[in-house]
């Protein structure tokens, strides 16, 4: 796997664009009418080289690395199904007049178009999403196993898988990652399945895939706390879905391999014509050297 160096550190902003930030923020501190705004809200802004997927980051983005990979690595895989973490899951509740709302960290709808243009992901007009992963933190672990489990359950989603991202236990179940199989009447533990790596994961039937924990903390780190990473690893190609990093390298690989076998290909017919054209010649200059004995022999017969 892909590795972020242990002294990662942002790229600043150019200095011009630094003064122009920490002016608009002083005037937006103060807010239109006066008011105060959170002093919080306001950090030093810097751009990263995106997008750090499937790395090990600091703890500042453990929650992104986790659902960056796996939405990207999942919309690789199922081209042709709705895969997202943007989007608000909406349904219709008994006796509720509004509609409720889930934001899962990914989910997939294998029967579902991919559109790129959907603002919410309708529960009542296209169906459940078939698998949602969320990724727990200290600030919603409660909430990740408790309500949104209880709702996918309830709206109809088959399987749902947990990823405690601090590996600090915060359900309480001793793992850091697990899931269930979902009916609307029971919740089944996904099986656990071993990798060739010789760690273990659990198996999602729906995706076809293991989910498992990939690496932990380096102890020498002196100045960042790291998370954890997962992974998923196809069974049948004993092999994980590459991140973005790994992706890209292999589309260029391909497309290097794809421009060799082309120029091979027309480097070949270039041979084949260039081939095909001095047989001809060769034919051509045959048949007058042919004909001019026949005309030499014409002659001989007629002077006789």
């Amino acid at each position: 796997m892909s590795e972020a160096s242990t002294d990662f550190h942002p790229r600043p902003l150019p200095a011009e664009l630094r003064r122009r930030v920490r002016g608009r923020a002083s005037a937006d501190r103060r807010g239109q009418n006066g008011a105060a705004v959170d002093p919080e809200y306001f950090g030093e802004p810097y751009p990263l080289d995106p997008p750090l997927v499937d790395v090990r980051i600091p703890v500042r983005a453990p929650h992104a690395t986790a659902t960056g990979y796996s939405r990207y690595g999942l919309m690789d895989r199922y081209p042709d199904a709705e895969v997202g973490d943007d989007l608000h899951i909406l349904f219709s509740e008994p006796g509720k007049p509004r509609r409720s709302r889930l934001s899962p960290d990914v989910f997939v709808a294998l029967k579902v178009p991919r559109r790129s243009t959907r603002a919410d992901f309708d529960v009542d007009e296209l169906g459940p999403p078939d698998f949602v992963l969320e990724v727990i933190s200290r600030s919603t672990w409660q909430h990740d196993i408790g309500r949104k489990l209880d709702s996918y359950q309830r709206i109809g989603v088959r399987e749902c898988v947990l990823f405690d991202v601090t590996g600090e236990n915060l359900a309480g179940t001793g793992k850091d990652l697990w899931g269930f199989a979902l009916t609307p009447r029971t919740r089944k533990p996904l099986k656990e399945r071993a990798l060739p790596n010789g760690k273990h994961g659990v198996y999602s039937k729906v995706l076809g895939l293991i989910a498992y924990v990939a690496d932990r903390t380096p102890p020498a780190a002196p100045n960042e706390t790291w998370a954890l990473t997962m992974r998923w690893h196809d069974p049948a190609t004993k092999s994980d879905i590459p991140d973005f990093h790994q992706s890209r390298a292999e589309t260029a690989q391909a497309r290097a391999g794809k421009a060799r076998a082309e120029a091979e290909a027309q480097a070949e017919k270039i041979r084949a014509d260039a081939a095909e054209e001095r047989a001809r010649i060769r034919a051509e200059a045959d048949r007058r050297r042919i004909a001019e004995l026949e005309e030499q022999i014409r002659r001989v017969r007629e002077r006789s």
